[in-house]
């Protein structure tokens, strides 16, 4: 028998799985900002944590081993092509013998490309969608392609049409295959195309795949990449997990994740060092051109600006080792501006490091108003203005509709903003922009009133009561807890200064507001009520209905069918997530 790639790892069992049909794709949200979000994903058993960079490896010719892309750069996906493995006679044998994942030496998550790439350059590939097909399928690939037609950029529509027409008919055949389908979307520049595939490949697969972008990448056309992966994600449910496909620039993943991506692929990382090309999060540069090395990557630690004088092989893999420790660190940064509510500030300074992917950042900003009803409502880092496009934020389009639920005589004037209520100050993301509350002199009932209307409607404010003890934090001086006689009705989150409804205040809330206002409503199942009853959070998949307006971060009131009040919590996905998903927390109980 045949070593595999990866001698190394040969005790493990890789091909347990093989030619078993796909047990389990599972996706659920972790973490969110702006339209990005950490996630988990499961396809037949294997993990990882998206973002996700899958790296390319290329079977005949590893610049790096897979022993070291799993384990000094942590790949937990790794992405190969089938049709190379197809058109060669030793590699198909072995592929089949042994499956994918012991031909690698990777127990992983491995996907396969079906040989669409060899279709765009090259014109024409020797075999047909439904061999590449059960050729995947018998090689145990967990997530595998159907074959495409990438459309170039700039074909005339009729082309696009044409070939759009064909990738639906073969997605179709793919349909029930035994591996997680990649599926490709396709319809080039044309946006109503890409609305259409997206609408089409969106209600039958759970992966997509954005393809035909890699042009639009090398030649910095970003405003038109970033409106085809919006009109993408604006078709099709959001529970999708989507792949950016050949989008493995570090420069771009900011902006991408922003938008809602999960996945991206990259062969950059080799293919830009066999060019002698160095990447960074701000662009590319020609090894030959630099004086020093603007990186502290365990290769240019050791070996600096020497890397120049490296020779033929070892010169490539050595800067091919740094381009994978720079676009890894990139999805870390990205994953980590998530956790920290500042993915709007990363991507604010990544866009500025060319003037094309700035465009791209403006294009998006363009969309703010679908992106607004996905975003956090309140955020845990500051909020900073960043330039121009701090107009159109969503934090702002969010504030400004609330806003207009308040009413006030004595309001402030804030940047961007406009006339915000002096009541309002303390709250995010007003907070971020005063730096001396001391100066407007407010009633704290008169506070309390209006924080009530922004959050939860006009009117809201009416029912704390004129009576109502209002305590405040010896620390830092600012209301804390609302009481009425001894019970306490709200508290104050100290981090945002939201004000969190015990159950004497959600249940007047209830009562003052129509369903569904300020509601989720748990579905018809009396299990799932009690779960919820006794403290547990609200999965998506027992949720029958939820107030569209209210966004992800704020407070609501869960209710049963029959509009009896159940608990109190904080809203973890907007309503369009909620819908859309069938696995992970909607709310959080408290």
């Amino acid at each position: 028998m045949h070593e595999p790639v990866n001698a190394c790892l040969s005790g493990k069992v890789f091909d347990r799985r093989l030619k078993k049909k796909v047990s389990e794709f599972s996706f659920e949200v972790k973490y969110k900002d702006i339209a990005g979000r950490i996630g988990a994903l499961t396809v037949n058993g294997r993990k990882i944590e998206t973002p996700a960079l899958m790296p390319v490896v290329n079977v005949n010719k590893p610049v790096i081993t897979v022993e070291e892309l799993a384990g000094e750069f942590g790949a937990g996906a790794l992405m190969t092509n089938a049709y190379i493995l197809l058109k060669s006679e030793e590699l198909k044998a072995r592929a089949l013998s042994e499956g994918i994942h012991r031909l690698l030496g990777y127990d992983g998550i491995v996907a396969t490309d079906s040989g669409s790439y060899q279709l765009m350059v090259y014109g024409s590939v020797t075999t047909t969608n439904r061999e590449i097909i059960e050729f995947q399928e018998n090689i145990g690939s967990d997530i595998g392609s159907f074959l495409d037609i990438p459309t170039l950029p700039d074909a005339f529509k009729p082309r696009a049409e044409e070939q759009l027409r064909e990738t639906l008919a073969r997605s179709r055949e793919a349909i029930n295959a035994k591996f997680a389908v990649n599926a490709g979307i396709q319809g080039g520049k044309y946006l109503d195309l890409r609305a259409q595939a997206a609408r089409e490949i969106g209600e039958s697969f759970d992966l997509v795949a954005v393809g035909g972008i890699v042009p639009l990448m090398e030649s910095y056309r970003y405003r038109e990449l970033a409106d085809i992966i919006l009109t993408v994600k604006e078709n099709m449910p959001l529970n999708r997990v989507v792949h950016a496909f050949g989008l493995g620039h570090p420069m771009v993943f900011g902006l991408a994740v922003a938008m809602g991506c999960d996945l991206f692929d990259s062969a950059a990382y080799s293919l830009y060092a066999q060019n002698d090309r160095y990447l960074t999060v701000e662009g590319t540069k020609r090894l030959s051109e630099l004086e020093y090395v603007p990186c502290s990557c365990p290769v240019c630690s050791r070996h600096g600006i020497r890397l120049k004088e490296l020779n033929g092989d070892e010169r490539v893999r050595m800067l091919a080792r740094h381009n994978l420790y720079v676009t890894m660190e990139e999805i870390r940064t990205v994953k980590q501006a998530i956790r920290e509510n500042s993915l709007w500030e990363l991507i604010a300074m990544r866009c500025r490091a060319h003037p094309k992917l700035l465009d791209g950042f403006n294009s998006m900003v363009e969309h703010s108003g679908w992106l607004a009803n996905l975003d956090l409502i309140s955020k845990k880092s500051a909020f900073y203005i960043t330039g121009p496009e701090s107009e159109k934020r969503t934090e702002v389009l969010n504030a400004r509709s609330r806003m207009k639920r308040v009413s006030s005589s004595c309001p402030v004037e804030l940047p961007v903003f406009g006339e915000v209520p002096a009541e309002l100050l303390d709250i995010y993301p007003f907070n971020s922009l005063v730096e001396d509350y001391g100066k407007q002199r407010v009633r704290d009932l008169e506070k309390v009133r209006a924080l009530m209307d922004y959050q939860f409607g006009a009117g809201a404010g009416s029912l704390i009561p004129g009576g109502v003890r209002i305590k405040r934090s010896r620390a830092t001086q600012r209301i804390r807890w609302l009481y009425e006689g001894r019970e306490m009705i709200a508290s104050v989150r100290a981090s945002d200064h939201f004000i969190l409804p015990h159950e004497k205040l959600a249940v007047r809330m209830k009562e003052r507001f129509e369903r569904p206002r300020l509601r989720v409503v748990l579905a018809d199942d009396a299990d799932a009520v009690e779960f919820v009853r006794g403290g547990k959070s609200v999965m998506c998949k027992f949720v029958s209905d939820v107030d569209p307006d209210l966004r992800a971060g704020d407070e609501c009131i869960v209710v049963d069918k029959d509009d009896a009040f159940v608990r109190t919590g904080t809203l973890i996905l907007s309503p369009m997530e909620i819908r859309d998903f069938k696995r992970g927390v909607a709310v959080r109980t408290r």
